[in-house]
């Protein structure tokens, strides 16, 4: 018993020595560290001490070692299905190790894997709120996956609701304001693509007819958070508070319409919806998928949703006439070269700078194709999964597995640079099923046309949104096939591609995606029907 409790002693004397050097950010002398103990460990019987195995895989996060994170991990999920009578602490470690689990999986493209983790740390969890965290971050990353059937959708929208299924709703009930309030939730009040997006229904509100209300769950402020500030009329710093607390507050507020907008996102408060503490709740502009709560309606347009009933969605569509989102950066783009990369190099390049988690197999095999018949191109992938050696390697082997030719394809991280490095680019690939969003929109404001693959998925039709809106609609896709086709077509035109990066620019200036007023008013009428629908005037 003795022996046991000095080995004890010293492997806790271990650990704190590697946590405080993790904790002062000496990753590698705290990996170091953590070697003796975690040899220790592997020898000992009958002793099960997560946190050790965890601290590796913090700080091998924090080394961007992915690759090595996750085999840590997966071996760690392996042990505890072997264990029986975990403790509650053991169990709350458990969770946390299926959502890193989760995380390292998706930043590698192993998205079908993450969404089984973040459901098993669900599953795990102990906390209330984590629980929903931990279900949202499933439901989310389902949409980086290939062929999701109706029926799955459902399956998690049903598990979610079963977790929000104890609340008492506040239903609160419809008032007669003189002016209809808006009320704003969201985490991303701050120079953020959300906040770009948002920044038109507050500049050009009617402060006739409205009163806007911000419910800002993030901490702090930037410049930006300070411009939005200034065209609300009420500002509520709700950080830290819970779902509940947050619904009081509207709803003592008297809130006409909520709109979230985060949806599934991270840092959400979507459960602050199910208490019900305003008569009308739409989601909107963060997402582009369905809350899988019963709420009043989803905020898209025609072109993403050609009916207001779609089978993924669990909340009616509401359809906007031309786009549901209009850009509002408040900062210059680069120049755009006046040379098209193509008339520098002598060949045409290819490039997405999307997340790479978006980047599937399939996506991969059709940019295969595109490669091979468009002899000497090249392709350009930028993403910050680039910034790790492991990262790359991992990335490479995927490549070859695919017989993608890697001596054409180069792989980029992250810079602050990245919107001036489109000027490297001719031809935009859009990703699918998860399609860009602010990366589609920036690609075309810097002149670079872009080939976008479209489905039924609401999600999947944000391209063809985009490019319809500006008059490029040839340049959507319905299937591979036209995918590949459009590209070929646009890559053996080179005189064309240098008209279009001059054109292209002012198309979208001149287009609903960026004008700020008309859209404002389009939302606005969309809210007065929405109040006078519950029986308001």
């Amino acid at each position: 018993m003795a022996r046991t409790l000095v080995g004890e002693w010293l492997m806790q004397e271990q650990y704190n020595k590697a946590y405080a050097l993790y904790q002062a950010g000496k990753y590698n002398e705290a990996l170091t560290a953590l070697q003796d103990l975690l040899e220790l460990l592997k020898s000992a019987e009958n002793v099960l001490w997560l946190r050790p195995w965890l601290l590796q895989c913090y700080i091998l996060r924090n080394l961007d070692c992915p690759v090595q994170e996750m085999e840590v991990l997966e071996g760690l999920v392996e042990n505890l299905a072997e264990i029986d009578n975990l403790s509650d602490g053991d169990r709350q470690l458990g969770a946390e190790i299926y959502s890193l689990l989760g995380e390292v999986c998706c930043r590698l493209g192993e998205c079908s894997l993450a969404v089984e983790a973040f459901l098993q740390s669900a599953n795990w969890e102990q906390d209330k709120a984590q629980k929903l965290i931990e279900y949202s971050n499933a439901i989310f990353t389902t949409n980086y996956c290939d062929n999701i059937s109706h029926k799955r959708w459902h399956k998690l929208y049903d598990g979610y609701r079963k977790l929000l299924q104890n609340i008492q709703p506040l239903n609160a009930k419809p008032k007669d304001h003189q002016k209809i309030r808006i009320g704003y939730l969201s985490g991303d009040i701050r120079r953020h693509p959300v906040a770009y997006f948002l920044r038109p229904l507050l500049e050009y509100t009617d402060r006739e007819r409205f009163a806007v209300y911000l419910y800002q769950t993030n901490q702090g402020q930037d410049s930006l958070s300070e411009k939005l500030h200034g065209w609300a009329d009420c500002v509520r710093m709700v950080s830290g508070r819970s779902h509940e607390e947050i619904a009081g507050c509207i709803a003592e507020d008297e809130i006409d319409i909520l709109v979230d907008l985060s949806g599934h996102t991270c840092d959400n408060h979507l459960p602050v919806l199910a208490y019900r503490p305003a008569p009308v709740e739409i989601s909107a502009i963060g997402y582009f998928n369905s809350t899988g709560l019963s709420i009043d309606g989803f905020l898209s347009d025609k072109y993403c949703s050609p009916s207001s009933y779609n089978e993924d969605f669990q909340e009616p569509l509401l359809q906007l006439p031309d786009t549901h989102f209009c850009y509002s950066p408040d900062f210059d783009y680069p120049q755009i070269s006046l040379q098209s990369p193509w008339q520098k190099n002598g060949y045409i390049t290819f490039g997405c700078y999307n997340n790479f988690s978006k980047v599937t197999d399939e996506s991969l095999q059709v940019w295969a194709q595109i490669l091979q018949q468009c002899p000497q191109s090249r392709l350009i992938l930028k993403h910050k999964l680039f910034d790790s050696v492991e990262g790359r390697q991992w990335t490479v082997r995927r490549l070859e597995n695919l017989a993608l030719p890697v001596e054409r394809i180069e792989l980029r991280g992250f810079s602050a640079d990245y919107l001036q490095q489109y000027n490297d680019v001719d031809i935009a690939l859009d990703t699918y099923p998860y399609t860009g969003g602010m990366t589609t929109m920036e690609a075309l404001l810097m002149g670079v046309p872009v080939v976008s693959r479209y489905g039924s998925r609401h999600g999947t039709r944000f391209g063809l949104s985009f490019l319809s809106n500006i008059g490029l609609d040839m340049l959507a896709a319905a299937n591979w096939q036209e995918y590949v086709q459009k590209t070929l077509l646009l890559a053996q035109n080179p005189e064309l591609l240098q008209d279009l990066r001059h054109q292209i620019p002012q198309l979208v200036k001149n287009s609903p995606l960026m004008d700020g007023r008309s859209y404002c008013q389009a939302v606005e009428k969309l809210y007065i029907h929405l109040y006078k629908n519950r029986g308001l005037s």
